[in-house]
């Protein structure tokens, strides 16, 4: 008949299925009537035996709250706990020398009326300690640790010394005639005491769970109805007894799913997710460190890149200034021209390394729309045909007029221009760069197709990835600084898409570019079909 505190474990995985709920009901209705049968079997063959069954579940549930406090008291959420706990092991301590007087058994020699004297001696100190626990104070002070063992231990020493030694506990039981008028007031009492624990249970809803205040109120009502059956019983072997324990034992298996069922599978359903997201944690720790590792080899590469355009500028520029009157007109053009083309990659690279920091730290804002697609590659060809003529490679566009996908126009652009520019840098004199579209299932599919000089698999596999630094001169000698197809990737991937690429060496590349068709084609099949 313990509170305790509550963990909110609703959102926790269960790791095994759960049953459905009549099936639980009937497979704890099957086991109560198994285990009251076997009880009942037992009190034919031996009533001290069922006696002594029923004593010891309610001496282990007991001793299991203090327990269970006890190793818990250093946490300030189970401090309140702890001083119940301590009054249950002293209820625990006087069910054990009730069992040990009871009549017939031949350890205490004593008479059945001390049995009975106990019994409302441990039944009251259980009524005391739950309702002081229930009680709303408890929660601003929870007292002394000594306090609580001197009065509950105090407490069950006088009456265990008034039992046995002083004999001034009044008399209970008159074995023949009936219970005393004194224990009926006490069963009264006890009840009343518990009937408020009830209450009290009902109005609390801060650290109990609506299932925990049903197995609690069940089973003080259990306690309540034991008491008053053991109003009625006038022998230590009649059915009212009988009837009265069995009420008890109901009642503290019921005080077992309140506090063992419900919290301690919380507490282990908590520590088992507390692993499992540890395990997460260290995978993830793994991960980052990979990343970060991948990161700075990434930006070394990158300024390596930088620093040779940046360095060529500089010593270009400090012969011009130097000897701009010494050199010839045809020298100073070319020098201007490599000052230029180095200029040029460099700011090529560093937009390319500002639009993927900008990705990476989740400042660009992807506005998806409708896209044309036929209009849109139409003009991006239309902007690289005089590279590719001056080389003499033939770009064509065969995207069909309905072709359409759902996409930031902008990005796209942007991945397409670099497609097909890297597409005509690698592609020979003679060649032909070809870009389709085709539809399947809701997708987009757009294809940037080359006959190019390909590539094997070791390139193809160090493509995409920012930890390998994947760069070499086009057909004519065109350099490139490896960025694009990184930031490229970063783009489709923020509009929901992906790309990939296939490769032979010396019969060309493809490049496939997957986008949705529209908006609903991100929704789980389900939202679809509503």
């Amino acid at each position: 008949m313990i509170p305790s505190a509550s963990y909110d474990v609703s959102a926790l995985a269960v790791s095994r299925p759960l049953l459905p709920s009549w099936l639980r009901t009937t497979r704890g209705a099957a086991i109560a009537l198994a285990v009251g049968a076997a009880l009942w079997l037992s009190s034919l063959s031996s009533y001290l035996l069922f006696h002594s069954l029923g004593e010891l579940f309610s001496v282990v549930v007991a001793g299991a709250i203090f327990m269970i406090s006890w190793s818990s008291r250093d946490q300030a959420e189970a401090r309140p706990f702890l001083l119940l706990g301590i009054g249950y092991l002293f209820v625990a301590i006087l069910d054990v020398f009730h069992m040990l007087s009871y009549q017939g058994m031949a350890v205490l020699a004593n008479t059945q009326d001390d049995a009975t004297r106990l019994w409302i001696a441990a039944r009251g100190l259980q009524a005391a300690a739950t309702l002081v626990f229930l009680l709303p104070w408890r929660s601003r002070d929870t007292g002394s640790v000594g306090l609580a063992f001197l009065f509950y231990g105090g407490a069950a020493t006088v009456a265990m010394l008034s039992i046995f030694l002083w004999n001034v506990f009044p008399r209970c039981l008159v074995e023949g005639v009936g219970v005393t008028p004194f224990k009926k007031v006490s069963e009264y009492v006890i009840s009343g005491m518990f009937g408020l624990c009830i209450v009290l249970t009902v109005r609390e809803s801060s650290f109990l769970t609506r299932v925990e205040q049903r197995y609690l109120v069940a089973a003080f009502s259990l306690t309540i109805a034991s008491e008053l059956v053991l109003t009625l019983y006038v022998s230590a072997y009649g059915y009212q007894n009988l009837i009265g324990h069995y009420l008890k034992i109901a009642a503290f298996f019921l005080c077992y799913r309140a506090l063992f069922a419900s919290k301690i599978r919380g507490r282990v359903a908590i520590i088992a997710e507390l692993l499992r997201s540890k395990e997460r944690l260290e995978a993830s720790e793994i991960e980052l460190r990979k990343a970060n590792l991948s990161k700075d080899k990434f930006f070394s590469i990158l300024a390596h890149d930088l620093r040779n355009p940046i360095g060529g500028i500089v010593n270009l520029s400090e012969v011009l200034g130097r000897r701009f009157d010494e050199l010839e007109p045809g020298r100073i053009r070319q020098m201007v021209r490599l000052i230029r083309e180095g200029a040029s990659h460099s700011a090529d690279l560093l937009e390319c390394i500002l639009e993927w920091a900008r990705a990476q730290a989740g400042r660009l804002e992807v506005h998806p729309s409708r896209i044309e697609l036929s209009e849109l590659c139409e003009g991006i060809v239309a902007m690289l045909e005089p590279v590719a003529a001056g080389k003499g490679v033939d770009v064509a566009c065969r995207i069909p007029r309905n072709a359409a996908a759902w996409a930031d126009e902008n990005m796209l652009a942007t991945v397409l221009r670099n497609l097909l520019s890297n597409a005509v840098k690698f592609t020979p004199r003679g060649g032909e760069v070809v870009l389709t579209a085709a539809e399947d299932a809701g997708w987009q599919t757009l294809t940037v197709a080359d006959t190019g000089v390909g590539m094997n698999a070791e390139q193809l596999s160090r493509l995409f990835r920012i930890d390998t630094h994947f760069s070499c001169p086009g057909t004519d000698s065109e350099q490139g600084h490896g960025m694009g197809l990184i930031l490229c990737k970063e783009l489709v991937e923020l509009n929901r898409g992906k790309i990939w690429a296939s490769s032979q060496p010396t019969r060309g590349s493809a490049f496939n570019l997957r986008l949705p068709l529209g908006a609903d084609a991100l929704r789980a099949p389900s939202e679809r079909a509503r």
